[in-house]
């Protein structure tokens, strides 16, 4: 018997964008869009190393303010890092809601401690959670298991027992590998119905 609902944050619950931050970071070192996503995002590592707590805010400030030429405090990086990523996706909230009313509902999230404490943190369905599990805090992204096997922990459930809804499908996969039902979330009109 199903006793939680796993869902990720990013693209599941919120929209994702790092559009707004690749722009601030051109207007400051001049460098296109896609000239400073190859810097950062492909070939630097950086966001994943902080997201997998394995560098501190200070490591990760100084590397990135060296990588992209930036002349900025670290507060103005946070800023500009963190500033209106994230938008609600249509319909999600009554979902989460709803669901809220039958199982544990839980949060299994790739992120930063900056994009948890500036935005994830202060959003109403965060505060519908029963359980949360972050990659910064285990130490381990997904598609590790580490990651999942600590939510299932906290949940104090089998995998059986856990339905996980993703819109990365090899995250998907890999809980389902470990035993949980997986959803490979496109919308919220798809995911109810596979749901039931």
């Amino acid at each position: 018997m199903i006793e939680a609902i796993i869902f990720d944050f990013g693209n599941v619950l919120y929209n994702f964008t790092n559009e707004i931050f690749l722009g601030k970071v051109g207007e400051l070192n001049g460098k296109t869009r896609d000239e400073n996503f190859k810097l950062i995002y492909q070939d630097s590592g950086l966001p994943k190393q902080f997201e997998s707590n394995l560098i501190t805010e200070n490591e990760f400030y100084k590397e990135m303010t060296s990588l992209c030429k930036l002349d900025i405090s670290l507060d103005e990086l946070k800023e500009i890092y963190t500033r209106d990523k994230f938008t609600p996706v249509f319909g999600m909230n009554e979902i989460v809601k709803s669901l809220k009313n039958k199982y544990k509902i839980a949060l299994l999230s790739n992120t930063s401690e900056w994009d948890y404490k500036c935005d994830i943190e202060n959003t109403p369905e965060i505060q519908l959670m029963d359980m949360i599990t972050l990659s910064y805090q285990v130490g381990v992204m997904k598609p590790g298991v580490e990651i999942y096997y600590d939510a299932l922990k906290k949940l104090n459930l089998s995998p059986e027992q856990c339905v996980y809804t993703d819109d990365i499908v090899k995250y998907v996969e890999v809980a389902q590998e470990i035993g949980m039902k997986g959803i490979h979330f496109n919308n919220p009109s798809d995911f109810r119905v596979e749901l039931n």
